[in-house]
């Protein structure tokens, strides 16, 4: 199967923020990638235009920036080792990666000065 990587534009940062502040988050929802719910507070991946705001309501470091690749092909939840093929192609390239998986599509964020190593390293699978 062929993944077609693509690279986005921007800079994008990882945080977690109390519950109380998901309402904060949600007022810039075109800037918001993804929020988890976890045990200890709620997961953000956002674009570098809220870096401010999200600064004003969290506590926790903000991690960041990273580039982020979506794979064009459209995959499913229920697909059966996709994510450890770009993973290992990634590791491989000795380049860290955040991987998660929406819908439609497979996303990995990787550190921001790696995305085209990372892009180059996808591209050859």
């Amino acid at each position: 199967m062929a993944l077609f990587p693509a690279l986005a534009d921007g800079e994008y940062y990882v945080s977690s923020i109390p519950e109380h502040q998901l309402m904060g988050i949600a007022r810039h929802l075109s800037c918001v990638l993804g929020v988890f719910r976890e045990e200890e507070g709620i997961s953000v991946i956002f674009s570098k235009e809220i870096l401010p705001h999200v600064q004003q309501l969290t506590e926790k470091k903000i991690q960041g920036p990273f580039a982020l690749i979506t794979f064009r092909a459209q995959t499913s939840l229920n697909d059966d080792g996709i994510t450890a093929v770009f993973s290992a192609a990634l590791a491989r390239a000795k380049i860290p990666a955040n991987v998660f998986a929406g819908y439609h599509h497979d996303h990995v964020l990787v550190p921001y000065e790696k995305r085209e190593a990372a892009l180059s390293a996808l591209k050859k699978l």
